[in-house]
């Protein structure tokens, strides 16, 4: 299962600095064009009514993941954890052209630029968000304790780095973008 926690960043070049000085060092910069596909569409409550999301990402413009994504939870906290499964595909199209066969629709769009590191069994994720600002997630993949538990550790650690509990963001980066609109 994979847990994450995910904070609005007021000043990222501080949590830059903050991280370094653990002995965090940071990945390239990504570029990830994530599609959402989902069967119900509309209105936000219908978005959030599906059981399963499917996403098409194309990274730094060539690699391509499909995901199906399966949360845990409706509400809180639980809406960011979540059953997922991966696969590399060679093609966005062929993708797409088999999500509408299954009468998946997309739902969202989100582009972003990510860099990420790894920190006491933590990814940590530091992402740009076009339309939405900058963020950092921090993932941790568990299926031992409790989700609600590991989440708490997880804010405790942000908590050096100057991230305040109101920073915390409860919802993914499409549901975010589904709200802008």
């Amino acid at each position: 299962m994979e847990i994450e926690v995910k904070a609005k960043l007021r000043d990222k070049d501080f949590v830059v600095r903050k991280l370094t000085e653990l002995g965090c060092g940071f990945s390239d910069v990504k570029t990830q064009d994530d599609m959402v596909w989902v069967e119900k569409t509309g209105s936000l409550d219908d978005y959030l009514s599906n059981e399963v999301f499917l996403r098409i990402r194309i990274e730094n413009g060539g690699k391509i993941i499909l995901t199906a994504k399966s949360p845990k939870g409706k509400s809180g906290n639980d809406s960011l954890v979540k059953h997922e499964y991966e696969v590399q595909v060679d093609s966005a199209e062929e993708a797409r052209n088999i999500l509408a066969l299954m009468g998946f629709q997309e739902a969202v769009r989100v582009k972003k630029n990510r860099q990420t590191t790894h920190y006491n069994g933590y990814e940590i994720c530091l992402d740009s968000v076009e339309g939405l600002g900058s963020f950092i997630e921090l993932e941790k993949m568990s299926d031992v304790g409790s989700a609600a538990s590991i989440q708490e550790e997880m804010m405790a650690f942000l908590k050096p780095l100057g991230i305040a509990p109101e920073d915390q963001v409860k919802k993914g980066y499409d549901i975010l973008m589904l709200e802008r609109t």
